[in-house]
């Protein structure tokens, strides 16, 4: 959605109808119907329809105008964070691959490289882990330990292990050392 900052701030904004979910779950519904009676209109098909709103109401012009800034940056950061999680590049011997990122069982340190696992092959290519686990959705996937980030739908067993530790078992039997500095993040899972 881009908006035009020539347009007086009391300018409607017009939004895609699949954007109203997006709205709600961040505005909350009284916010969200407070914002739309005066300034929004949901667009299908290329054909504009006002939102039933009391005629005889005021517009909310101030209210409007500050927060539809931030709506706009919420939308956008939202838009760009579904699709930058979606699939992860991966540039290794010579050639450019594209891998969905559910695909990705998990995810291992190797120096200065990472190893992608995904199926029975494997992509090394040149990437922390840190950056690795900033590039993958965090409700997807979760770091068990510093040189290990495993994808959650993958997950068959955790065996509770010493000290606050666990043994993480994938759907294909490889075992996995979970860290106590990471157990925290493996015991939301399990809540």
């Amino acid at each position: 959605m881009r908006r035009d900052s020539s347009l007086a701030p009391d300018t409607e904004m017009i939004l895609p109808r699949n954007s109203l979910p997006e709205l709600s779950a961040i505005l909350g519904e009284e916010a969200l119907n407070a914002s739309t009676e005066s300034s929004l209109r949901l667009v299908e098909s290329g054909i504009a329809e006002p939102i039933a709103s009391d005629a005889t109401a005021p517009p909310v012009t101030s209210a409007a105008a500050t927060l539809r800034p931030l709506l706009e940056q919420v939308l956008t950061e939202l838009r760009s964070h579904r699709r930058r999680n979606a699939r992860v590049v991966v540039k290794t011997s010579g050639k450019v691959m594209f891998l969905r990122a559910e695909e990705i069982e998990w995810v291992e340190a190797a120096g200065n490289y990472v190893r992608l696992h995904v199926g029975g092959d494997s992509h090394l290519f040149r990437e922390s882990m840190k950056n690795m686990e900033t590039r993958l959705d965090g409700e997807l996937f979760v770091r068990i330990h510093r040189s290990a980030i495993v994808n959650v739908d993958r997950i068959r067993e955790l065996q509770p292990w010493f000290h606050g530790e666990y043994v993480v078992i994938l759907q294909d039997g490889t075992r996995l050392m979970a860290s106590r500095v990471f157990a925290d993040r493996l015991d939301r899972l399990i809540a």
